[in-house]
């Protein structure tokens, strides 16, 4: 059973046997909210956080990586750990040993109460991260053994708690789905896929086939729209906006 380690940052608090930290005041503070695993990841096991509260008022939210700090050495919690035998996700960027070392297919400062954050260490030491049970891709390589879970629950993110496969069902983890071409470009049917490949709204394609919505279409639609016509819950339709946006965002580079 995953728990986070009971030596964590200074403004956190640690709840449910260890699996729920919060960062207290989080109106008036910003960091020491760094959390590590209390044990190292297992090779091909998904560790995976599910984001309960946030705030407004900051610009960025939450850090996910791996580290080599075993957390019971440790006598003093701080960012500047993280700047050495660390791997992390942070916003867009990746960074390895405190160095920026380029974007990610994954903007993490965007979660939304309810999102599942995931990472996992293949046979082949790669390191994969994980949105809402979508695989993202490979993000670091060659990584020692014996690597910690780090959570920074800082910025925007104020409360997070592990999901433990022994006490509720984890996300079937899949494979992102490529797609051709520009957004613009997607045919109907490419159209259908992409929104069945987001989580929760494969109920919604049939709407989309039979209204005949193609890429240049899509594009048009706002919130407001797959709320209103599509009868999306709000924060469906947020989704399926944020994920067509990093979409485009991804093909443009």
């Amino acid at each position: 059973m995953w728990m986070f380690d009971r030596l964590c940052g200074e403004n956190i608090s640690l709840d449910n046997n260890c699996t729920t930290a919060k960062r207290q005041h989080p109106i008036d503070t910003y960091g020491y909210g760094i959390c590590f695993t209390n044990t190292p990841l297992v090779i091909c096991e998904v560790f995976e956080i599910q984001v309960d509260k946030i705030v407004t008022k900051w610009n960025s939210a939450v850090c996910l990586g791996v580290t080599t700090h075993k957390p019971h050495n440790l006598t003093k919690i701080g960012y500047g750990l993280l700047l050495k035998e660390s791997w992390l996700l942070h916003g867009s960027s990746l960074w390895e040993n405190g160095n920026d070392i380029g974007p990610y297919s994954l903007k993490i400062n965007d979660v939304q109460v309810g999102d599942k954050l995931g990472m996992m260490i293949a046979p082949d030491s790669t390191h994969n991260f994980y949105l809402n049970g979508i695989d993202n891709g490979k993000a670091f390589c060659n990584l020692p053994e014996d690597v910690y879970g780090v959570v920074d629950v800082y910025g925007n993110c104020c409360e997070v708690s592990i999901i433990n496969q022994a006490t509720e069902a984890q996300v079937a983890i899949k494979k992102a789905p490529t797609f051709s071409g520009r957004p613009v470009e997607w045919n109907v049917q490419t159209v259908c896929d992409f929104i069945e490949s987001i989580p929760e709204c494969a109920p919604y394609v049939a709407k989309f086939q039979s209204e005949r919505i193609n890429g240049a279409a899509l594009l048009e639609l706002d919130k407001k729209d797959l709320k209103d016509f599509f009868e999306m819950p709000l924060g469906l339709a947020v989704n399926v906006c944020s994920h067509l946006k990093k979409y485009e965002e991804k093909k443009n580079r």
